[in-house]
């Protein structure tokens, strides 16, 4: 039986980090993967996460192309260089017999030279709208997964062919766990409309801003409803020295530096105001948790109001712009969604059907089969090379 050796690589943001270690999660159950390695960049985010997951990893001197003229610009090419001859280093050793990118800088050199090296190469592009790294290796790649329909249009494989798996997500969210058990690991009551926000670990203070706003007045709502308010840790302390003691200790008002586990809180919620990164919209739309998404403005080319966007446009979420927001604005509209529970459930229903829990399974297998067809190549070539 063949042994598939894998590798791993992307890195920058945790839309490019999470998806490689759903798969990397999918694998570890699999007796037929002999050996997985993330690579990426030294030092980053991508490094913490794959040690706290007990994965091999090799790091690499890479940073992001500087989109102005400066030193930088003129030693990156050289830096980037570097980088692509480490990767080769680390591939040789590894002996992959498919890379997996998800994108971001981190993944360029270890799949161009697995390009070199002519190991098959398989790029997943999480967002709507590609990133640069993965629009110009696309054409190399045998495989293209997309984890938006939006991308399928944007990203043309040469010999490869190209599908829209969805994004790669944790078994937590495949599987959420009952709303009631839930809001009991979380203290809440099941009985209330739940409201979480977040802005991700590193919490949105614009808003945080808005939300503080309207907090007064949300926890005034008849029916009451009850809301978990991440922050993010760095935003902890100032939000609770700004916050009306009266609302700090409401019972209904739940706040939190960060969750380890979002899974929880989205079976716990109603409804969820978000940014809209990829793994945000898809670990909503596995879950079915309807969202009002505040996209991030500066994300690069964008991407995450192209994301929103499309989840607005199939009726699963609402988008409303960061320019412009205040309390009186997200007050509004977060009344006119949490009354309306005919809305909530067309939201739900719409958010369960652009959900592909089974992304993580079928990029797995998809990777499987790049890998034999791979290693059936070798061995034709080494048989040749003998006789």
């Amino acid at each position: 039986m063949l042994k598939h050796r894998v590798v791993l690589t992307g890195g920058g943001t945790g839309g490019h980090i999470y998806p490689a270690l759903a798969v990397a999660e999918q694998f570890r159950d699999d007796s037929e993967v002999e050996a997985i390695l993330y690579i990426g960049a030294r030092a980053h985010m991508e490094e913490k996460l794959a040690a706290e997951r007990q994965l091999d990893f090799v790091g690499l001197e890479v940073s992001g192309l500087p989109r102005r003229f400066s030193g930088k610009l003129l030693s990156w090419p050289f830096q980037f260089i570097a980088a692509v001859f480490d990767a080769r280093r680390a591939l040789l050793d590894f002996q992959p017999s498919v890379v997996l990118g998800t994108g971001g800088y981190a993944s360029a050199p270890a799949l161009v030279a697995a390009s070199m090296l002519g190991i098959p190469y398989a790029i997943h592009e999480p967002d709507a709208h590609p990133g640069l790294v993965n629009r110009c290796l696309a054409r190399g790649a045998s495989l293209v997964s997309c984890g938006m329909q939006g991308a399928h249009s944007r990203l043309k494989p040469n010999r490869g062919r190209i599908v829209v798996n969805g994004n790669p997500v944790g078994k937590s969210f495949v599987n959420p766990m009952r709303r009631d058990a839930a809001c009991a690991i979380l203290g809440l009551r099941s009985d209330l409309k739940t409201l979480l926000i977040t802005g991700g670990s590193q919490g949105a203070k614009a808003i945080n801003e808005a939300v503080l706003g309207a907090l007064p007045a949300l926890l005034e709502m008849d029916p009451p409803i009850q809301i978990i308010h991440q922050v993010g840790s760095k935003n902890l302390y100032e939000c609770k020295e700004r916050l009306d003691p009266l609302v700090l200790s409401n019972t209904r008002y739940f706040l939190r530096d960060y969750f380890d586990d979002l899974s929880v809180a989205y079976a716990s919620s109603d409804l969820a105001i978000c940014r809209a990164g990829a793994m945000t919209v898809s670990e909503l739309s596995v879950t079915g948790t309807p969202a009002l998404f505040i996209p991030y403005p500066y994300a690069a080319a964008d991407h995450q109001t192209h994301n929103a966007r499309y989840m607005a446009e199939k009726g699963a979420a609402i988008m409303m712009p960061q320019t412009g927001l205040s309390a009186a604005s997200l007050l509004k509209e977060l009344k006119a969604i949490l009354s309306d529970d005919e809305r909530l459930r067309t939201m739900r229903k719409a958010m369960i059907a652009e959900g592909k829990g089974q992304a993580s399974r079928d990029l797995a297998s998809q990777l499987k089969e790049l890998s034999t067809a791979f290693q059936i190549r070798q061995n034709k070539e080494r048989l040749r090379a003998e006789s």
